[in-house]
């Protein structure tokens, strides 16, 4: 021992974590790898057995999983081996709303919401990009800290063989763009401003997301249980639901709200029903004939359930939305009108919510539509187009075709407003949605009116069988 450390203890190197991350010997880090693994897997069980299932899938999404072990796959990268988080995490999904997901509907749920998945991303998939992203972060911290300090290129790819590991991770092979954004890095081009691992996460999920339709559809026509217009359809059909999920506010029921009413929380059978809907998977083992009309044919998709008019349940789902963005315009001193008349020269039409504002006589009209209505297939090609696209083009159709002449035989028409407020079955709002507000009060509105409608398709679909 040096005479300088006389009268110091030491440890092993091995033995040391810093920040709770390990250091030392790559046998060591894999050992803790795999006990933060267990961990993690520990959480998730425990969290599965929580009597409230909707309560459960918020914690697996914001408590455990990729969100507790995401700032160790930033320090070791995909050296060691994350897969085994990912499959408890499915895991526990199954053991919450008792749905089996198959390889696609996985990787549509690991995907982030705003993709129209369920936002329980991929450990395995992640850890190259977190570790490349906090490399080049330290980088630039110790820039800053030690000046002038530079951390060759050079010896990132020669020297550091966990940075070389996940640079060369396999996954990251089908990503040229992203291997470019990376290399813009390498060359000192771009350093994304310590967003790397956010940018780069972004373009993998809207590459696999894309894969991933592309993958769906081919797999729809290899099967041969389609044929002609009826599999243009369908793969149509599947672009629509997944694009109608990714629209906006549709993800708004999906982790509730602390702040809402508890009742707005899904009850087990409706969870599953509305994330089945969700990630394309059958609510029921076999067709059976419609309970509402008695004489339709009611999918294992829930498709026919959700088109068909008959029973009146579609009425009162429609009007549990009005009801709701009624109470939102009341609670805005707005002194809204439901169902009456306001125009002069017609009493037929009586607008579902109206009220005065600053001279103006607005007009709101609520609506639901279906993208994947067989009986109305542009719909789903508009859908398909972009997010929302089904809510966006009824709305301008009663836009245009129920108020603009109404409104244009007014004595004043420039003293009125029509606002379309539509959701699709999937959640996604029409742009119009934007008038109502931008504060917490519009979250939780947005919440009851999407909750309300997940579950009144509970009650026209019925619990998965």
């Amino acid at each position: 021992m040096e005479p300088a450390l006389q009268g110091i203890e030491t440890c092993p190197l091995d033995e040391i974590q810093h920040l709770g991350v390990p250091c030392g010997s790559p046998e060591k880090m894999r050992v803790f790898v795999e006990e933060a693994a267990k961990g993690a897997e520990r959480k998730m069980r425990m969290i599965a057995s929580l009597p409230d299932a909707h309560v459960a899938l918020t914690l697996l999404k914001f408590c455990a999983g990729f969100v507790s072990v995401v700032h160790l796959m930033r320090a070791v990268g995909a050296v060691f081996d994350f897969a085994g988080i990912d499959q408890a995490t499915q895991s526990c999904l199954a053991t919450i709303t008792g749905i089996e997901t198959d390889a696609s509907a996985w990787a549509l749920a690991s995907l982030p919401v705003r993709l129209g998945g369920l936002g329980l991303h991929s450990c395995a998939d992640t850890a190259a990009i977190a570790h490349i992203a906090a490399t080049f972060d330290g980088e630039a911290c110790l820039s800053s800290l030690v000046t002038p300090y530079v951390l060759p290129h050079a010896m990132l790819l020669n020297e550091d063989d966990t940075f070389l590991a996940s640079l060369e991770d396999p996954r990251l092979a089908p990503f040229d763009s992203v291997l470019e954004k990376i290399q813009d890095v390498l060359q000192a081009r771009d350093n994304y401003g310590g967003r790397g691992q956010k940018v780069w996460s972004t373009t993998v999920h809207g590459e696999r997301r894309k894969a991933l339709l592309d993958s769906m559809t081919e797999e729809l026509g290899r099967s041969g249980q389609l044929q002609g217009p009826a599999l243009a359809l369908k793969q149509v059909q599947i672009r629509a639901r997944i694009q109608s999920c990714s629209g906006q506010h549709a993800s708004a029921w999906l982790y509730g709200n602390a702040e809402a009413d508890p009742r707005l929380w899904l009850s087990p059978a409706e969870l599953a029903v509305a994330i089945r809907l969700r990630l394309g998977l059958p609510i029921a083992p076999m067709p059976s004939i419609c309970r509402l009309c008695g004489t339709g044919s009611a999918d294992v998709d829930g498709v026919h359930a959700r088109s068909c008019f008959s029973g009146g349940r579609r009425t009162r789902m429609h009007n549990a939305l009005r009801d709701v963005i009624a109470d939102f315009a009341r609670r805005g001193l707005l002194a809204p009108a439901v169902e009456r008349p306001v125009f002069s020269n017609t009493e037929r039409k009586r607008p579902d919510i109206s009220y005065v504002r600053d001279g103006t006589t607005v007009v709101l009209d609520v609506a639901v539509t279906f993208p994947l209505q067989p009986s109305n297939p542009q719909y789903a090609k508009r859908a398909a187009e972009k997010p929302g696209g089904a809510a966006t083009a009824y709305a301008t159709a009663v836009k245009e075709g129920k108020y603009r002449g109404i409104i244009d035989n007014e004595p004043n028409p420039r003293e009125w407003l029509a606002v379309p407020l539509v959701v699709d079955t999937f959640g996604a709002w029409c742009p119009g949605l934007h008038l109502v507000g931008r504060d917490r009060t519009k979250r939780s509105t947005l919440l009851q009116g999407v909750v309300s409608l997940h579950r009144g398709f509970f009650y026209l679909v019925g619990p998965a069988r």
